[in-house]
């Protein structure tokens, strides 16, 4: 049985691979915005076949970074401020429930490592270190979804994570700080609503700050790589 589950697991790592390393030419700019994606090249660019190449483009649709036009093929989508927005209306909603199912399931050691990582994001962000501080909040975010215990909250993170690349928090790094442990304490004290309204209040004032800067004209989306 083990020798028959290795091929599917091996396809299923490959089209993870060439999935994220696609996400990463298009969020960066390697792949423009109505770039036609031709499998064939792709699949020899990444050293797999145009089945998993066709999977791996076909889960960036479902997110909205790949489009497909009939009888043309598949090709990059615009990258539009709403879509941003969307994404983080989703996450808003999404981690505060993920914030609350954490209640009485985080350990004490468990909760003390994500005060760690708020403090090292802290100090990143003063040293003006956005980019390394930015990958350690993300992580930090996803381990609070993964402890929620919801499996269908992880498998629908993984949509609005993607956009939130691009995305690089200009809120001061106390106000981020506070924000955090307001988090961690609520989910420790096993305090729902507080940890809800506190994930909530977290991430509405970093969308809020998108949208003042869209609106000004000056947001500019930063690749965060991981």
């Amino acid at each position: 049985m083990a020798a028959e589950m290795a091929p599917q697991s091996s396809a299923s790592i490959a089209r993870h691979r060439v999935r994220d390393q696609i996400q990463e030419l298009i969020l960066s700019g390697g792949y423009p915005a109505g770039a036609k994606l031709r499998q064939l090249h792709l699949a020899e660019q990444f050293g797999v076949s145009q089945a998993v190449v066709r999977e791996a483009l076909l889960e960036m649709q479902a997110i909205g970074l790949v489009r497909t036009i009939d009888n043309r093929g598949m090709y990059v989508s615009e990258l539009n401020a709403q879509k941003l927005i969307e994404a983080l209306q989703v996450r808003e909603m999404l981690e505060a429930l993920a914030a609350r199912l954490c209640c009485g399931r985080v350990p004490h050691d468990q909760a003390n490592a994500l005060r760690i990582m708020a403090e090292r994001i802290h100090d990143l962000g003063r040293r003006r270190h956005r980019d390394q501080a930015g990958v350690i909040d993300r992580d930090l975010h996803l381990q609070l979804v993964h402890l929620s215990g919801n499996t269908m909250l992880v498998r629908l993170s993984e949509n609005y994570r993607v956009l939130g690349k691009v995305i690089r928090s200009q809120l001061e790094p106390e106000a981020v700080y506070a924000g955090h442990l307001a988090i961690i304490d609520a989910i420790e004290s096993v305090q729902p609503d507080s940890a809800e309204r506190a994930m909530r209040e977290h991430i509405r004032a970093g969308r809020e700050t998108v949208e003042r800067e869209i609106a000004a004209g000056i947001f500019v989306p930063h690749w965060i790589k991981e």
